[in-house]
């Protein structure tokens, strides 16, 4: 089997909604950071050499969109930019898909942004801090 190459549409983002995962409506790019936090130190223990030692990981998903009316009447099947900034202050659920296997995790939108140019569509921006693991 050949090499292929990922299409970057696969990168699917969702929150649940108290019944299923709603996917975040018309992204345009999604972005997971994953670094290393390190303690270093040096002491006369160590003879002067730095040591390093893991303190953690600190893990965020970066997403943009376009922003969209939806009907939130009907159940709309997305989640709209007006969702995302009325579940901003809360930790959520979220499905991240099309980088291996579904990744779920809980997390904060700890940044939400939008644009209105005078000319092209309205688009959105957002980043989520992961809490805990992911699984």
């Amino acid at each position: 089997m050949a090499d292929s190459n990922v299409k970057g549409h696969t990168g699917l983002l969702s929150v649940y909604d108290t019944a299923a995962y709603k996917p975040i409506v018309c992204l345009t790019s999604t972005s997971m950071s994953s670094v290393l936090r390190l303690i270093e130190k040096v002491n006369y223990c160590t003879q002067g050499v730095t040591v390093k030692t893991i303190d953690g990981i600190d893990r965020t998903v970066s997403f943009d969109a376009e922003v969209m009316d939806v009907d939130s009447t009907a159940g709309a099947p997305n989640a709209s930019y007006a969702e995302l900034l009325a579940l901003q202050g809360e930790e959520q659920t979220f499905k991240l898909e099309g980088r291996g296997e579904e990744q779920y995790f809980k997390a904060v939108i700890s940044d939400l942004s939008d644009t209105f140019p005078g000319e092209g569509d309205a688009t959105f921006s957002g980043t989520l801090t992961i809490n805990g693991d992911i699984s």
